[in-house]
């Protein structure tokens, strides 16, 4: 499964610690689901962690290339006008449509208002943890006979 982590959840992972984005984060680091991300994607990730959390500049650039390790790097090719009110939200989907993602995961309310876009459906942290867990078919949860634990 192949998700997306949008930039406001990566975000919530590093810098407040013990919520639903760093359990949805840590499915990634356990190689439960594969990540999605682009360079735009990252290159805000560092920004905003420089910008609003008074990260030192040598301290994102860390934290970013960790999730650049763990990410399948998407190229968009299609650049997107989608979300009229943020511009910006449309790089996350574009890594998401380019990545071939199943789940863009977000906080951001532009985005979750979409619901889905073109079969990628659009959740928050919760959700995707809530979906994770259901043992039903079709939901999104670990394959028959694998179990993951998020330490």
């Amino acid at each position: 499964m192949r998700i997306v982590l949008d930039s406001n959840v990566l975000i919530s992972a590093y810098v407040f610690p013990g919520g639903n984005p760093e359990a949805a984060y840590r499915l990634v680091l356990g190689g439960a689901v594969e990540l999605v991300t682009s360079r735009p994607l990252l290159a805000e990730f560092g920004r905003v962690l420089e910008s609003k959390f008074g990260w030192e500049p040598s301290k994102s650039e860390e934290v970013v290339r960790q999730v650049a390790r763990l990410a399948a790097l998407a190229e968009p090719g299609e650049r997107l006008a989608i979300v009229a009110e943020d511009p910006a939200d449309d790089r996350v989907l574009e890594a998401a449509l380019a990545g071939s993602a199943h789940y863009i995961v977000s906080a951001d309310r532009h985005l979750l208002d979409l619901r889905s876009f073109r079969g990628i459906r659009i959740i928050t942290a919760t959700a995707f943890l809530e979906l994770w867990a259901k043992p039903a078919a079709g939901s999104c949860h670990p394959p028959a006979g694998r179990s993951e634990e998020l330490d």
